[in-house]
């Protein structure tokens, strides 16, 4: 397969379950030429449902460009096409107001991105020691991440014969 071709064939999470429908027509919104995959884990995709059902309803022909995780929270990068009939034919001020709550929508799922764990979609937190992840105290364990000390203390470790057993 040539480079442009995998570009631009819609990439769908294995992991996609209950949210395949939805994640396929966030990448059908991808225009040729972005590269039709969706950089983040699981725990977003209901996040990332909900943000498309939302700005559909603003503009049912808006395009993605990008949908990814960058600094721990989520990345939803959208534009309105320029040929959009429906936003030609709004006066400046309406246009202008349905851009700003498009801005809002993606605003507020960005930084509910920064208290969901991006793998399991339980309440997370930010997450250092290499990259930076949102994850919830299980999730971190698992990926070998820094747990906060109050997580230290309920998740306490007990080695057992060379094996660490966590406490779940």
């Amino acid at each position: 397969m040539e480079f442009n071709e995998f570009r631009d064939t819609p990439h769908v999470p294995e992991d996609a379950g209950e949210y395949l429908e939805d994640l396929k027509e966030i990448l059908s919104r991808i225009p040729v030429g972005w590269g039709r995959w969706i950089s983040c884990g699981p725990g977003w995709y209901k996040l990332l449902a909900e943000t498309n059902r939302k700005m559909k309803m603003m503009c049912p022909t808006y395009e993605i460009h990008q949908v990814k995780e960058k600094f721990g929270t989520l990345r939803f990068y959208c534009v309105i096409p320029f040929e959009d009939a429906a936003w030609a034919e709004l006066d400046d001020n309406t246009a202008s107001i349905v851009y700003d709550i498009m801005q809002d929508i993606v605003g507020q799922a960005e930084n509910q991105s920064a208290y969901i764990c991006e793998s399991c979609g339980k309440y997370g937190t930010s997450r250092g020691g290499g990259w930076i992840r949102t994850l919830c105290a299980l999730c971190a364990i698992d990926q070998n991440y820094p747990l906060e000390e109050w997580e230290e203390k309920k998740y306490a470790s007990t080695e057992v014969g060379g094996i660490v057993d966590h406490a779940r």
